[in-house]
């Protein structure tokens, strides 16, 4: 799908690497490029020898370089690379690539049909531009930690990396879209993608609430507080969530439980009236569903076309049946790791499937090879690695 365009990704930790990562798995070429010595820091997360699985999980289809952007050797490498990209991927501070000579504007100035992708804690410009900005921080900013939790408790933080893979997704969604432009026109473009807008974008029913009714939303727990039921129930061995939308799904809802007094009392016949009496709507289904297994009430409500399904510990996700039938964990050989599992490509693409070619590169693979492609000779990369401006895998 991918096939024959250069990436350069000059990102760091997650949302930017993931991004180039999608890229590659796409069919485009990768080079990831990294500081000599340490390398990207995701290397050192609970890794070992220069590579951890978590490095490996957000980097393979990559080939990695190491070049000192301190170096003015180095940075002029760089440059050379960014000049024959048709993608370009940082996550510096504002203002960092430009002084490296790398920003967007020295790129496109000699690469104008470049896609540039600046991915950063707050943006390009504004009061927090020069802030560091992590996930648990764009999380906490924008509102999603308000908003996780049960009542009375305090904010609480979603689990795994939520604002860098909203900003992986949308940089990733933003750069095929200027590659389209870019095909049709000729014309590439700088993006602007930013952790906090990126959180802030999965929140459009909160903010839509919010802003007409003026009502700052609460922490609710596992339930949503404007349907019902909509949220988690305990069954008899573990937990299982309902979700209902229309009185028709009630009606048979009600059924499967067999509670008569749910299906005809006028205070649960509409959304409405179930919000107002919830507590004891809520108390009524916990005691039907107390009398079986989450298996077995997931199974009545499939039978009768009423959207359910368990709430899994952790290792369960990966047993389920259809989790395997999407295919979405692979296994793979990483050189420096060993036998790794990770996540596969998050969608099905036909004619152009993504493909995995490749395992993420050990610190300095491929900089001799990069490098002699873009004409250096075998001495000359010598010459630099001796200089301190690349380090050779």
């Amino acid at each position: 799908m991918l096939d024959g365009v250069r990436v350069l990704d000059l990102s760091r930790v997650i949302a930017g690497p993931y991004c180039a990562m999608l890229l590659g798995d796409l069919g485009a070429d990768v080079v990831k490029l990294e500081r000599p010595g340490r390398g990207d820091d995701l290397r050192a997360v609970r890794g070992r020898d220069g590579m951890s699985a978590v490095f490996a999980a957000v980097n393979r289809n990559k080939r990695g370089i190491a070049v000192d952007l301190g170096h003015p050797e180095g940075a002029k490498l760089a440059f050379e690379l960014a000049r024959r990209a048709d993608v370009v991927i940082e996550n510096f501070l504002p203002g960092t690539a430009d002084r490296l000579g790398l920003g967007a504007t020295a790129v496109r100035a000699v690469n104008p049909a470049v896609v540039y992708a600046s991915v950063t804690g707050f943006g390009q410009t504004g009061p927090y531009a020069q802030r560091p900005g992590y996930n648990l921080i764009a999380q906490g900013m924008s509102g999603i930690m308000a908003l996780t939790g049960m009542p009375g408790n305090p904010p609480t933080r979603p689990g795994g990396s939520v604002a860098d893979l909203a900003a992986a997704f949308l940089a990733f969604g933003g750069i095929n879209a200027a590659l389209v432009h870019r095909f049709r026109s000729g014309e590439g473009q700088h993006l602007d993608v930013s952790l906090l807008a990126s959180t802030l974008a999965l929140l459009p029913d909160p903010v839509a609430h919010y802003f007409e009714s003026g009502v700052r939303p609460g922490r609710e727990g596992n339930r949503n507080p404007h349907l019902t039921p909509a949220e988690a129930f305990r069954t008899r061995d573990g937990y299982l969530t309902v979700v209902l939308m229309n009185p028709d799904q009630w009606d048979r809802f009600a059924r499967v439980l067999g509670d008569e007094t749910l299906r005809a009392a006028p205070r649960f016949a509409t959304n409405e009236a179930r919000l107002a009496h919830h507590a004891e709507l809520r108390e009524r289904v916990e005691a039907a569903l107390a009398d079986g297994s989450t298996a077995e009430w997931v199974a009545r409500f499939e039978a009768a076309a009423v959207a359910s399904g368990p709430i899994y510990e952790f290792d369960a996700v990966f047993e389920d049946p259809q989790v395997r039938h999407l295919g979405l964990v692979t296994e793979m050989d990483q050189p420096g790791h060993g036998r790794v599992r990770m996540l596969d490509f998050p969608f099905r693409a036909s004619p152009t499937p993504a493909t995995i070619r490749r395992p993420a590169p050990r610190l300095g693979e491929h900089t001799a090879e990069v490098l002699g492609e873009v004409g250096l000779a075998r001495v000359e990369i010598e010459r630099l690695a001796a200089a301190g401006a690349v380090a050779l895998g």
